[in-house]
């Protein structure tokens, strides 16, 4: 009779916790964001999640989250990435963590365009979810932060895509890629295999695909963080990348994270009290 009791009583906690999380957040999953009818449309990559805070605040700011992997890799999908979804959004941000092309063959300006048209579909239609599409922040770790940096600083990806606001502010969470012309400029065989499906082996392109040489005066404001034991060339972008944005007159920041490589930098992100996590929510003026 005690283990009756004994079990009923965990089946009851049980019930109590998973209605209590339930009602933490609602998420909206694969929602598509590009029209069926295009001629490039993907079913399984040009989709999104919204996740919406519990007592979600009319016109609450609002961060769309573009993953990492190389360019090749990687699905919102992942627990790491549905983890930054919900921490985010745990601390009153309504939050999108997108799909984008990835099949072999895709360009980095697909990608981009993929990144943009995510970012106009949220604008059009984030109102529904209690957002503000003039408070919209972009954010991405790795390679995804590389197309976060490079479709805020080359606004042509977003105009060509019917984008009418502007980005609030750009989170870079170790950005891979941010000068991409250097990085491949070496001429290092392994990156001719990894990369140049992606970036071609024009330097033309490389230097197109960099947002570094697209970094102009504008009122986005930029927040990057890097690992202490993350690669080199990531120090080196982040921080070049921050000087070329003071330079210019705008407003930057960064900071290093002592003893994170490169994936446990994503780690940061998920967690939704974590003390860096909180620092961005400082930075964009979500909590004092």
């Amino acid at each position: 009779m005690n283990a009756f009791k004994t079990i009923s009583f965990c089946f009851c906690l049980l019930s109590i916790l998973n209605t209590v999380f339930a009602k933490e957040r609602k998420i909206i999953k694969n929602v598509s964001y590009v029209d069926s009818t295009a001629s490039d449309y993907s079913e399984k990559e040009h989709i999104l999640d919204i996740y919406i805070p519990k007592n979600v605040q009319k016109n609450a700011k609002v961060l769309v989250f573009i993953h990492g992997g190389a360019w090749k890799s990687g699905t919102k999908d992942s627990p790491r990435h549905t983890s930054v979804g919900k921490a985010f959004s745990h601390n009153g941000l309504v939050t999108v963590v997108i799909n984008y092309r990835l099949k072999l063959g895709t360009k980095y300006y697909e990608m981009a365009k993929d990144c943009a048209r995510a970012v106009v579909w949220v604008e059009k239609n984030i109102h529904k979810y209690s957002g503000d599409n003039n408070q919209i922040y972009v954010s991405g770790h790795s390679s995804g932060a590389h197309l976060a940096a490079l479709i805020s600083t080359d606004s042509s990806y977003l105009i060509e895509s019917g984008f009418h606001h502007r980005i609030k502010g750009c989170i870079l969470n170790d950005a891979f890629g941010l000068n991409m012309f250097n990085y491949m400029a070496t001429g290092n065989p392994v990156d001719i295999l990894l990369f140049h499906a992606t970036f071609t082996d024009l330097p033309s392109e490389w230097q197109k695909a960099s947002p570094f040489y697209h970094v102009n005066k504008d009122e986005t404001r930029y927040y990057m963080i890097y690992g202490g034991k993350t690669m080199q060339t990531v120090i080196d972008g982040s921080i070049e990348f921050n000087e070329r944005n003071r330079y210019v007159g705008n407003i930057s920041h960064i900071h290093k994270v002592k003893l994170r490589a490169h994936i446990p930098m994503l780690n940061l992100f998920c967690n939704k009290r974590n003390k860096e996590l909180k620092k961005v929510l400082v930075y964009i003026g979500q909590i004092k």
